[in-house]
């Protein structure tokens, strides 16, 4: 018999894990500093991340721990809650309207913060803004990615709990899919090397293996400083009626274009 009196595993999980966080006083539910939106950066890497918990923030505090590690990686990241989406894209039309030579601008988000990343880039849109990197963990109710986004990467999970949006993640749609902006990538049947022996939608963003792949991606968009810089000078910046394939990735159309992901790779 499960535990809670014959409640189901997963739902006693979620009961017991919003009682202890609730008691523990819930620090990753304090407010992102609004104020460290920037077009620039002093670190190694180029760019700037900014992340979106999920719901309230206290089933996403992973996310701070995603945050510190990109940090460690040498690309500013900066940690914001879900309900911050609005005020995140005002911050970001405001600072980025007037940089034609802003830095990368990558959105990372879980759960409804998934789903928040993609309204921000909707709304960068009508600003004629680029968002360089979208990478969303277990989107749940998400609108389409819009064509402004150079590359959405959707990392999420689904499950016999589809009907319920708060306990599975969702394959993303694109507004304009001959963009090939978007690569679906569901962990339990693509990518299972992602897994974890208890990987579920409340902790995908805790998972050190997601957040290795994350980061990873992160890098493909995030070069040295230098080179950023060396390529600035050679390319005019791009504006969104120009093609939105990353430099430095593959052209390979399951990397990039392609709306699946590729098959599983050896762990």
């Amino acid at each position: 018999m499960h535990a809670f009196g014959g409640y189901p595993r997963r739902l006693s999980w979620f009961i017991l894990t919003t009682l202890l966080l609730l008691a523990a006083g819930c620090k990753s539910m304090t407010p992102g500093d609004l104020s460290r939106v920037q077009p620039g950066s002093d670190q190694r890497l180029a760019g700037n991340v900014y992340l979106l918990r999920g719901f309230i923030g206290i089933w996403s505090y992973g996310i701070d721990g995603l945050g510190r590690k990109i940090a460690a990686s040498g690309i500013r990241a900066s940690v914001f809650q879900e309900d911050q989406w609005q005020g995140l894209a005002e911050a970001i039309a405001s600072k980025y309207r007037s940089a034609a030579d802003h830095e990368p601008l990558i959105l990372i988000g879980h759960s409804y913060g998934a789903d928040d990343t993609l309204r921000i880039a909707k709304r960068l849109e009508a600003q004629n803004l680029h968002v360089d990197l979208v990478i969303t963990l277990d989107p749940v109710t998400p609108p389409r990615v819009s064509p402004n986004v150079r590359l959405c990467y959707n990392l999420y999970q689904s499950n016999t709990l589809d009907a319920l949006p708060f306990f599975r993640g969702v394959k993303l749609e694109s507004e304009l899919p001959e963009e090939k902006n978007l690569v679906n990538v569901n962990i339990r049947a693509d990518r299972r090397d992602l897994l974890e022996s208890n990987t579920d939608h409340f902790n995908i963003e805790k998972n050190p293996k997601v957040h290795d792949e994350v980061i990873c991606k992160l890098k493909e968009f995030c070069p040295p400083r230098e080179a950023w810089l060396a390529q600035r000078r050679t390319s005019p910046p791009r504006t969104i009626l120009q093609d939105h394939a990353p430099s430095g990735v593959s052209d390979n159309p399951q990397r990039v274009g392609a709306t699946d992901a590729p098959a599983q790779r050896d762990p």
